[in-house]
């Protein structure tokens, strides 16, 4: 299925076999979109008169609703009438991020019905961050026509630890006035009714989660690493998010490599990874090294140079550019080896800015893990660069999200259905 259904696992008892069966059939249409009674049945294996009866328990709570008539088949009779998930109930996804607050709404069945974006800096406090999040929802769903009973779950996408149980905010290196254990969820429940379902996660999960509907990637451990205005990873086996006791799990930016770099850190630590491997950190280096390399394409950039930038000019062959690669390549090997002793992945995927690595990192890297000798003579994991748009990855992530917490919550299949934000 496109979503894996816990809701089948959940209630898989005897005197919950009805309960099941409605599960079955919401997937089945998260599936195929638009489809008749008899092609839900023939495709989960039940039967056409048990279809109906979750149909027509799905258009009671307005999540189905009729589509017309099909085509008669080759033999004629009567036109099947086809059903389709509603376009009148709304997913709505939220991107907190630093400098960007984007905000994108879906339809239930999974389409884009618009989306609005602003570049504001982070405000000092985390209250007035989310009712601008807020307020600028209100706007979206005004100019759409969308009233907030309609909408029936809500995604924050943001950085630092989450604590999705509690709907807490932990902490962010990326906005450390914002003290810790901050209630982003109750915050944001203000805007929306009491029973909008409201679904926080760090960005860099949100934006793994795309990579979870590759059937190949089904039986893989995978480790995706997200860099943007920070550094951190999203640990992924057999196709299940680790988050861990404190929701520490995947927060590899924070690693100590070097404890005696003499940069601070938001977390507090020194020597940390995140920073070692930072724009700012490259600039400070290119500043360093300008005498070495006094013809360098890269110098005229200073304090605007990018992470990408380094990658492109690597590739032109610009001699400080392969310098400042070797080094980045190094870290990430040192870093890797790490990780590798305790999770051991068969694949490495890069988003955002390090997807744009460019051939000779890809070589430096591979050849500093090779020193490893603990690691195999072929290679010790898959290396993936993924270079969509972060953008794309945490709206479809944060889209996946919300259909897995939404209609794998038990509730929902009851006659008095409650749709409460699962744990994990």
């Amino acid at each position: 299925m496109l979503y894996a259904s816990a809701a089948a696992e959940k209630l898989s008892l005897p005197s919950d076999l009805k309960y099941v069966n409605r599960s079955q059939v919401i997937q089945a249409f998260l599936q195929r979109k638009t489809a008749s009674a008899g092609e839900i049945a023939a495709s989960i294996g039940l039967s056409r008169p048990t279809v109906m009866k979750a149909i027509q328990f799905f258009q009671s709570k307005e999540l189905l609703v009729s589509a017309g008539k099909g085509d008669s088949t080759s033999i004629g009779g009567k036109r099947p009438e086809r059903f389709s998930l509603s376009k009148k109930k709304f997913f709505l996804c939220i991107a907190l991020w630093p400098n960007d607050l984007r905000l994108h709404l879906y339809t239930i069945g999974g389409d884009l019905v618009d989306s609005i974006r602003l570049s504001p800096p982070l405000p000092d406090s985390a209250l007035t961050a989310v009712n601008d999040a807020g307020k600028l929802a209100e706007t979206l769903l005004a100019k759409n026509g969308v009233p907030k009973e309609d909408v029936l779950a809500v995604s924050l996408s943001t950085a630092g630890i989450v604590d999705r149980k509690a709907g807490l905010l932990k902490y962010s290196s990326q906005s450390p006035s914002w003290g810790t254990d901050i209630p982003l969820r109750e915050y944001l429940h203000r805007y929306f009714a009491p029973d909008t379902a409201i679904f926080l996660e760090n960005a860099g999960k949100m934006t793994a989660r795309p990579l979870l509907l590759e059937p190949e990637l089904e039986t893989k451990r995978i480790l995706v690493i997200f860099a943007c205005w920070g550094l951190s990873s999203c640990m992924v086996e057999k196709k299940h998010i680790l988050s861990g006791r404190n929701s520490l799990i995947g927060e590899i930016g924070h690693m100590i490599i070097d404890p005696h770099d003499a940069e601070p850190c938001g977390c507090g630590s020194r020597g940390c990874f995140e920073r070692l491997v930072s724009a700012g950190r490259l600039q400070r280096l290119l500043g360093e090294q300008s005498a070495r390399f006094p013809d360098s394409a890269l110098l005229p950039l200073a304090e605007a140079l990018t992470i990408p930038d380094v990658f492109a000019f690597s590739e032109g062959g610009d001699p400080l550019a392969r310098n400042l690669t070797e080094y980045l390549a190094e870290n990430f090997a040192q870093a890797l080896r790490n990780i590798s002793l305790v999770f051991d992945p068969d694949l490495v995927v890069f988003q955002g800015d390090y997807a744009y690595a460019d051939p000779y990192f890809d070589q430096c890297l591979r050849e500093k893990l090779s020193a490893f000798r603990y690691f195999p003579n072929s290679a010790p994991f898959d290396i993936r660069y993924d270079r969509r748009s972060l953008d794309q990855l945490d709206a479809q992530g944060s889209y996946i999200a919300l259909a897995e917490q939404f209609f794998d919550t038990s509730g929902l299949y009851r006659d008095h259905h409650t749709v409460e934000v699962a744990s994990s």
